[in-house]
Formats: structure tokens, C-alpha cells, sequence
């Protein structure tokens, strides 16, 4: 007689969620959400986009990388090499992305590393990433592009730390959902 098959953590499908919601004391800015939840971590990316055209968030360029025409031969500055990226006007840079994982020893601590760092992202993404690890209990990989200056108060401390507990319990939400 055989044993039934075991389900490895390999096992277990990836589950995508795409997710937009409206940012606060903006008109027409939008916080999306693309998260990943594999068996043993999640990714999440995180972006903004704007339908008023002079604040055009949704055109994405990757530093170092397209220096085409369509930048209109301005150098664009890899961040990676030293300093922060000087990406031209109506581009956003592909922001920062961070790994962090819960400490085996402590369950209130984090470890956390930037992986491509951008200085004008790169504090609120370690912030979300190091809560995400810490209240999941998993390793995050996480992307942010996120810019907060069409908010009300210019992206304040205030607006800044009220779209980090929105992403936080929008995230661990879907996660505690997908572990039923």
C-alpha cells in the first residue's frame, strides 16, 4: 500500500492580485497594486498614475536602460552607479525595490535590504516592506514607484503614513484571504 502524495510548499499555485484604488485628497490619482503570493513569500509592486496630464505618472522609464528617442537625448542616470537618477521630465523612474524577512529569532524584528535603490522612494519602501515581513511572517520582495506629490498636502508625512497602513491592510488582507 502507498502513502497519498504530499503537498509540498512547491506545490502550491502562485496566486496574482491586481488591485486600484483611489489615493485621498487627490482628483484624479490612483495607488495600483500588482501582489504575487507564492508559497514561502510575496512580491508586491507598487505605482501611481494621474489622469491630469502635467502630472503624468503612468509612463514608466527605466534608468541606465532607454536612452531612445523618446527620452529626447537626455543622459538618464543609473542610480546604481552613484547619486540618484536624473530621469527627464514626464518620466518616473522605476523607484526603489527592497527584500525584507521576518528575524527567526525575534518576531518583532526584521532584516531588510535595498536590492535597487532610489533615494526618493527608497525609505517607504524599506518602511512597507520591513511591516509586510513583520506582520506576515514572510519574506517580502518589494517594488515601489509611488509618487505622493499630487496629494492634498504634497505627499506630507501625514498623507505618506496614511497610504502605508492602506497598503498594509489592503496586502494583509488579501494574504489572510488566500491562506483560508
Amino acid at each position: 500500500m502507498t502513502a497519498p502524495p504530499s503537498t509540498t510548499a512547491s506545490d502550491i499555485p502562485s496566486q496574482i492580485h491586481q488591485l486600484s484604488v483611489p489615493l485621498p485628497r487627490t482628483a484624479d490619482t490612483s495607488l495600483h497594486l500588482h501582489l504575487t503570493i507564492e508559497a514561502r513569500h510575496i512580491l508586491l509592486f507598487l505605482t501611481t498614475t494621474s489622469a491630469n496630464p502635467s502630472i503624468d505618472l503612468s509612463i514608466l522609464s527605466i534608468p541606465g536602460v532607454n536612452t531612445s528617442s523618446t527620452t529626447g537625448g537626455e543622459d538618464v542616470v543609473n542610480p546604481m552607479r552613484g547619486g540618484d537618477s536624473a530621469v527627464p521630465r514626464g518620466k518616473v523612474g522605476v523607484g526603489s525595490f527592497v527584500y525584507a524577512m521576518p528575524s527567526l529569532t525575534n518576531k518583532k524584528e526584521t532584516i531588510s535590504t535595498p536590492l535597487i535603490p532610489d533615494m526618493a522612494t527608497l525609505e517607504t519602501t524599506e518602511r512597507i516592506a520591513r511591516i509586510l515581513a513583520r506582520r506576515l511572517q514572510v519574506p517580502v520582495y518589494l517594488g515601489n514607484s509611488m509618487r505622493l506629490t499630487a496629494m492634498g498636502g504634497g505627499g506630507s508625512v501625514e498623507e505618506e503614513m496614511g497610504v502605508i497602513r492602506d497598503v498594509v491592510e489592503v496586502v494583509a488582507g488579501v494574504f489572510a484571504k488566500s491562506r483560508e
